[in-house]
């Protein structure tokens, strides 16, 4: 027999338990509580006050893309890095910053076949969160976010 069973009285489902379980029961749901208070994908804080997030994300065809966000002195320097195999692409880009375009513009691969983009946004109060979105002239799709 089981040291652990199920209460089902009145409705209601919940463990019941005996013995050594019951002295481990609260530290479990001590570390579960400390953990969901966590943000997902916590930043990185590297001592200064700098808080530094990379993301990878999803591409419609073969390309690969990060996003990079570092959060220093009220602004937020963005990175978005595109690999794909097609120099001299003319790829559309859009980043939201908290849902609003912060940038739209066109940006041209090089001989390797891959770009980088830099931009800075401003820092605000709280959790900020970056999306970007690119489209290639073959209508491939690229799409990262992460948040800082």
């Amino acid at each position: 027999m089981s040291d652990c069973a199920v209460d089902r009285r009145d409705g209601t489902i919940g463990i019941v338990t005996s013995g050594r379980s019951q002295r481990v029961l609260p530290f479990v749901l001590a570390v579960l509580c400390a953990a969901l208070t966590l943000p997902a994908g916590a930043a990185a804080d590297d001592g200064d006050g700098r808080r530094d997030v990379r993301r990878t994300g999803t591409c419609t065809g073969s390309s690969h893309t990060t996003l990079r966000l570092r959060a220093d002195d009220g602004t937020i320097r963005v990175e978005l890095e595109i690999d794909t195999n097609q120099s001299g692409a003319s790829w559309t880009v859009i980043l939201l910053h908290e849902r609003r375009t912060a940038y739209h513009g066109i940006v041209r691969t090089g001989r390797s076949g891959s770009f980088k983009l830099r931009y800075t946004v401003p820092d605000w109060f709280g959790t900020d969160s970056v999306v970007a979105r690119a489209t290639s002239p073959r209508r491939e799709t690229c799409r990262v976010s992460a948040a800082v």
